[in-house]
């Protein structure tokens, strides 16, 4: 097996120590029903960090080496998350880099989504492997939103933190949390846990080959 480093992004910001969400208004949302993180409110920040903890839980529990980029609550630039990847890439060690998302539209639209930067490169074959480990382990429970205009299931963004980074990058939007029905697939704990396991299986096949 190769020897890397995952380097892994909780998107925006999350909850400070007084009790305040410090991200974009965008980036939540306050639903007519249920229980989220904040009563009705589903904040994306905290959802990010919930997977990628877990996900950083599951491969040093592998002595897999991750370093995670994102601050605990602090919604920091991203030049600065992506040039902490890219120094530790080429200082410390080779990686990729997974950034966790989830997603949000006009309330309707569903599903699950990956990322990379256009054209092929070698993103694409880690997105490959990651959307199969994600329908492997949920494709019962959850929408799968591909685009098969270039031949691959991911999508292509000139997002900062896939254009910027030194190393195979993916961005992943783990359903919309602006639709009640996905909100309530994102606070389940199992699900949770399938989408780190995912992440964490994608890992070894990539560092297997």
């Amino acid at each position: 097996m190769r020897d890397l480093c995952v380097f892994l992004d909780a998107g925006h910001g999350g909850i400070d120590r007084n009790g305040n969400y410090v991200t974009a208004p965008s980036k939540q949302f306050q639903h007519a029903r249920g229980t989220f993180h904040n009563g009705r409110w589903f904040y994306e920040g905290v959802f990010n960090r919930i997977i990628t903890d877990r996900v950083a839980a599951k491969l040093r529990n592998l002595n897999i080496d991750c370093l995670v980029v994102s601050h605990e609550y602090v919604d920091t630039p991203l030049a600065q998350r992506v040039d902490m990847a890219n120094w530790y890439h080429r200082n410390y060690k080779p990686g990729i880099f997974i950034s966790n998302h989830a997603n949000a539209s006009n309330g309707n639209a569903r599903g699950y989504e990956i990322y990379t930067s256009p054209g092929r490169t070698p993103s694409d074959a880690l997105a490959d492997l990651h959307w199969t480990n994600v329908k492997d382990l949920l494709g019962t429970r959850i929408s799968m939103r591909p685009d098969l205009s270039d031949g691959d299931n991911d999508k292509e963004a000139n997002f900062f933190v896939l254009v910027r980074t030194a190393m195979p990058a993916i961005l992943v939007e783990h359903l919309f949390f602006d639709n009640y029905d996905d909100a309530l697939l994102l606070m389940d704990d199992n699900v949770q846990d399938l989408f780190a396991e995912a992440t964490v299986r994608t890992v070894i096949q990539w560092l297997k080959q």
